[in-house]
C-alpha cells in the first residue's frame, strides 16, 4: 500500500467516508382486482374500484391517456352514473384530465404530480 499514489490512496479513503445514496422508492401495493371488487362491494364504495380500474387501464394501455368504457366497470357492479360522479370529483382535484366525446367513450388521462 505503500507504493500506490497518493491520488488512490486519497480516492479510496474518499470512497470510504462517503455514505451510499439510495434511490428513494415509492411504495408499491400488488392488489388482486378481485380483493378490490369485493372490498369496494362491502364497504359500498364504488369509487375505489373505479381508481383502481384507473390505474389498471393506464397500466395495460402503457399510457397515461386511455378510454375507459362502462362494459368493464358494469361487470365490476359499478354504473355509468357513479362513474362519471367519480371521474368529474377525480377531475376536480387535479388528479386526472378527461377529454368527454358526444356519444363516444371519454378517454382519461392521469396526472402525475
Amino acid at each position: 500500500m505503500q507504493d500506490e499514489p497518493w491520488h488512490v490512496k486519497r480516492r479510496r479513503e474518499i470512497e470510504a467516508a462517503t455514505p451510499i445514496k439510495r434511490k428513494k422508492v415509492e411504495p408499491f401495493v400488488k392488489v388482486p382486482l378481485w380483493w378490490i371488487a369485493a372490498a369496494a362491494r362491502h364497504t359500498r364504495s364504488p369509487a375505489t374500484l373505479i381508481m383502481v380500474e384507473l390505474l389498471r387501464t393506464s397500466w395495460k394501455a402503457k399510457n397515461l391517456a386511455f378510454p375507459l368504457p362502462n362494459g368493464r366497470l358494469e361487470k365490476l357492479g359499478v354504473s355509468r352514473e357513479i362513474k362519471r360522479r367519480v371521474l368529474r370529483d377525480l377531475e376536480r382535484g387535479g388528479l386526472i384530465k378527461v377529454e368527454r366525446r358526444s356519444r363516444k367513450t371519454p378517454i382519461v388521462t392521469l396526472v402525475l404530480l
